[in-house]
Formats: structure tokens, sequence, C-alpha cells
């Protein structure tokens, strides 16, 4: 791993291993961090943290993978429900000062009865009218096993090859990606490769490449399949400890949950925090300390009348 490129607001490092696509960069930044180690914030809090995240995202895309691409061809294709809040065209707007076209997939994971973390992804709506015919794909996902941004993108290339166009460039940012959901994404580049043998995809991921645990959802920090850079696993240490580094739940919880629903976030974290805390050191303890006592602050906040 490589640090690839720097500027005041982030660091971009090139992930370089064959099992992984060519292209995975991995992104730290301020911004990123006050997610990432902040997975009980919820609604408002979460949404302007994440405004100022895409921005960042849309500027490293920039340096990696827009340069001489017209801006009539790129195209943001949003995954209902949670791609909406990775603000993708918000970001875009700020640095290029131009409002992306969209197109929509309504896609969920649905548990294949019988496995343990094996999931299927079903689609209930898309709509891909501002499609280009040679298109340069932007995609925000958070991504466990990989199920449903991989079967999106087989939707987007059924939708492209219906205008007989093609899919030239697919940039996906995530703000927590697996090691197993990233190698899964390279099979698909090979797979589009074959097919289109100028297609270039770029993996554009926040801190690190996280441990996926066996039940296909909790993504975990310090675990053995993990890859970040040294900065990611330092500030980890420093911000959690060993303990809490080893066992926070998932980083980022149910995305679709926290940015849809965050009362229901609230209780489910603060059913975790309840569950987990006497298995940690001191510095775990007070970290999760100040997150309950947050979320308690939230509850109060929502009992406020208009």
């Amino acid at each position: 791993m490589i640090l690839d490129f720097s500027n005041e607001d982030y660091r971009l490092y090139k992930v370089e291993k064959e099992n992984l696509p060519k292209n995975t960069y991995i992104l730290c930044s301020d911004a990123s961090r006050s997610i990432l180690y902040n997975p009980h914030i919820a609604g408002k809090e979460l949404q302007m943290r994440m405004e100022k995240l895409s921005p960042l995202f849309i500027d490293a895309a920039t340096e990696k993978a827009l340069k001489g691409t017209k801006l009539d061809n790129i195209v943001e294709f949003i995954l209902l429900a949670g791609g909406l809040y990775y603000y993708i065209a918000r970001g875009f707007r700020t640095v290029h000062d131009y409002a992306l076209p969209q197109c929509f997939l309504g896609i969920k994971r649905q548990r294949i009865e019988g496995t343990e973390g094996q999931f299927k992804a079903v689609s209930t709506y898309e709509n891909f009218e501002s499609l280009p015919k040679n298109a340069l794909v932007m995609i925000g996902d958070t991504i466990a096993t990989g199920a449903t941004v991989i079967r999106a993108i087989n939707e987007l290339e059924r939708a492209s090859a219906e205008i007989n166009g093609t899919i030239d460039k697919l940039i996906v940012f995530s703000l927590a990606c697996s090691t197993e959901g990233a190698r899964r994404l390279k099979k698909l580049e090979e797979k589009m490769i074959e097919t289109n043998p100028d297609f270039k995809f770029y993996l554009i991921v926040a801190e690190q490449l996280f441990h996926l645990m066996p039940d296909g959802t909790d993504l975990r920090f310090l675990k053995e399949d993990a890859i970040m850079p040294d900065e990611t696993r330092n500030y980890t240490l420093e911000k959690y400890g060993k303990s809490l580094g080893k066992e926070m739940k998932c980083a980022v919880f149910d995305w679709g949950t926290r940015c849809k629903n965050p009362k229901k976030h609230y209780s489910e974290f603060l059913e975790f925090a309840d569950e987990i805390i006497d298995k940690l050191d001191e510095k775990g303890k007070v970290e999760l300390k100040r997150m309950q006592k947050e979320i308690q602050e939230e509850f109060k906040n929502l009992e406020k009348i208009l």
C-alpha cells in the first residue's frame, strides 16, 4: 500500500493486491473518521457529516478517474434507499458546480434460508432515463457481502445494453466496504473487461477495507481480514483501544436504519452497548459511555414539541 495522493483535506492510498480491483483506493480524512468512529450518530448529524465527506470522494475520483471525461457522460446511480445518503450529486455540485443526472434502483438484500451470512439482492424499482450511451457511472454504497451492489451493476449493464450503450468507467464509493466485498467486485471487474476491454473500474473506500463477520453483515475494524494504512490502525487504537477496536459490532451498524429511522438505530446501539461494555478495557468503556450519553441527549431532542 502506498500513499498515492494527499492534500490538506485527505490522504489517498492505493491498495495493490491481485485479488482486489486494480484501482482500489483508501481515503483517510477527518471527515470520514468523524462518521466511522461515531457509529451511534444518526439523523441530522449523520447527514451533515456525510455532506462533508462526499466532496472529498468526488475530489479523489476527479484526481484518479474523471479527468478527460465529458460532463455529459457522467451520471450518478442511486441504490435506494441507502445510496441517497451518500450525497454524491451534492458533492459533485460542490466540487464541479454541476448538477449530475441520476438513475435509480430500488434494491434490498434478502437472507438465503439455510445459510449463514449469504444474501441475494432483489430489485423492486428502476429508472434509467438519464443513463448516457457512453457512461461514467458513480455509485455510493455500503458494502458487506457485495450482493446488493453487484446485482445493481448487473441491472445497470442490462439497461445500457438496451440503448446500445457502454459503461466506460464505474466508480464505487463506500464509507464501509469489506475486504470480501472488494474481492467479489474484482471478479465483476474481470467479467466486465471481457465484454469491454477498455472498461475501467475504481473502488474508493473510507479508512480501510473491513473484516466481514460470518453473519455477512458486521464489519469489524481490527480483525484478521481487514486491510488498512498504518494511520488508520494507529487512529483506531488511539480512539477505541484494542478491545473496542475488535469488538465494536459494526463500523456502521444498519446503514438503512441509521439514515431512515434514527430512533430505532439509537435503541439498537444502546442494546449493543449494554451487552458489550463489561468486556472492554478502560479506554473502550470511556468511549462507549460517551456514545451512550450522546444518544440519551438525542432521545431528549426527540421529545421536543414544535
